[in-house]
């Protein structure tokens, strides 16, 4: 949306009927503020100087109580009402005008019946309330022109019938009208002009806020996407690297096998989609079985139980999660056509976690447990899941595994392991064949 909204030169409305529309709804709580207070106010000003008439115009008092009361009060009474009511909205500018002319035809009556001085006295006051129109009543500028002419007209037939002035005199007021309600007109113009510059400046802000709203949850989504939430809002408050120590995590290291040979006869773009297409549906698993995904090397995939979700046991998560990952594998080579294979490695124990550095942060383990897992995954043999004895004390007795003996690691020295082949037979005789959540905790 423009600043400069095309709108009519004279009464300066919206030339665009929903944008004209949206102004006067958004402005129509506090027009009945405003019109409740003021034509309340003026209205009780206006009946109370009924003696103002006894004191000025002893002589028609009468004559002048009889329209300030049966014809003023009963228009005053209506106005207020549609003023209070959802009339408002449709009848409003209508309503102000018959207010106005209610006010018009009592001070330019008494003034014409009234002798001397109370003539000049009551037209005067026609004068002033030609030229209020726009404060009292919110009158726009075709309200407040119509006002102004008809008052004009009102004068020339009451003075005429009564015979009172003469024509020099007539044409005094009648000029006199007209110039204050032209003014009154010039000054309504402005006022409409200023509400809808308003109006048009409060529109682009909140546009403005709503699209920094968007993007800052977009930016949140994103943060949030590389790093756990509760990370993610002490990153935004903490200007220091943040860690903490977790005793017991299951941490593991998966490898592609046979993609890199695959990716030396394929395209860029086919090599980007294929591997996208595995770590994507990796990503699917973590999110069923509420893992934290630390990253991806290459065609490396590497993934944690047990940092920050707590509802399930984080050695049966990830036991559920290399199997998951070796069945998608499968699945994914026979729809490529390629032979592909995935060489998993996990083990447990206490490791340090969090953010470090200033740029392009990411979340990551450290800690002995990390190196040990990452040494499971490069000594496993494609298509198992070798893990360490920490893990396979953790497992046994829910999965059934395939003794590997003592095998030398390096930087670690000999070595016990298991390959993880799969779930215990249950008691159909069978094993699942889908990927299981694990039992919850107690502590959930």
């Amino acid at each position: 949306m423009k600043l400069d909204a095309p709108r009519n030169w004279l009464t300066q409305t919206f030339r665009d009927p929903k944008l004209e529309d949206e102004y006067h709804r958004s402005e129509l709580d506090g027009l009945r503020a405003h019109l409740s207070f003021s034509i309340t106010l003026t209205s009780l000003v206006f009946v109370a100087y009924g003696v103002h008439d006894a004191l000025v115009v002893p002589e028609v008092k009468t004559r002048a109580w009889l329209v300030r009361y049966a014809l003023f009060l009963p228009v005053a009474l209506l106005t207020i009402g549609v003023v209070r009511s959802k009339l408002l909205a449709r009848l409003g500018q209508h309503v102000m005008l018959l207010y106005g002319l209610a006010v018009s035809s009592v001070v330019l009556y008494i003034g014409t019946i009234a002798q001397g001085a109370g003539f000049y006295l009551y037209t005067s006051y026609a004068v002033l309330f030609v030229t209020l129109g726009p404060f009292v009543a919110r009158m726009n500028v075709v309200t407040e022109s119509a006002y102004t002419l008809l008052s004009v007209l009102l004068y020339n037939g009451l003075d005429a019938l009564a015979a009172h002035s003469g024509g020099t005199v007539r044409a005094s007021v009648s000029v006199t009208l007209l110039a204050l309600g032209s003014i009154g007109t010039l000054m309504a113009r402005e006022a409409e002009g200023r509400a809808r510059d308003a109006f048009v400046q409060r529109k682009l802000i909140g546009e403005h806020v709503e699209a920094l709203d968007a993007e800052k949850q977009r930016s949140e989504a994103l943060l949030l996407n590389l790093l756990p939430p509760s990370i993610a809002e002490r990153l935004k408050s903490e200007n220091r690297a943040i860690a903490e120590g977790f005793e017991q995590v299951s941490v593991l290291f998966a490898d592609i096998v046979g993609f890199t040979q695959m990716s030396e006869r394929l395209e860029p773009e086919e090599v980007v989609y294929r591997l996208n297409l595995i770590f994507s549906s990796f990503d699917d698993l973590v999110d069923k079985l509420k893992l934290e995904k630390i990253k991806t090397i290459g065609d490396a995939y590497m993934v944690a139980g047990g940092l920050h979700s707590r509802e399930y046991d984080h050695a049966q998560t990830i036991a559920e999660m290399a199997l998951a990952m070796r069945r998608r594998t499968e699945e994914l080579s026979r729809h490529f056509g390629d032979p592909l294979s995935i060489r998993i490695g996990i083990n447990t124990g206490p490791v340090v976690a969090g953010v470090i550095g200033k740029k392009k942060f990411i979340y990551d383990v450290w800690g002995d447990t990390v190196n040990t897992a990452s040494r499971m995954e490069s000594h496993s043999e494609p298509g198992s899941i070798q893990v360490s004895h920490a893990t396979y004390l953790l497992l046994r007795d829910r999965y059934e595994f395939e003794p590997r003996g003592e095998i030398e690691v390096k930087g670690k020295g000999r070595m016990k392991t298991w390959f993880l082949v799969g779930p215990l037979v249950n008691s159909a005789g069978g094993r699942p064949v889908s990927t299981q959540l694990p039992q919850r905790l107690r502590s959930n």
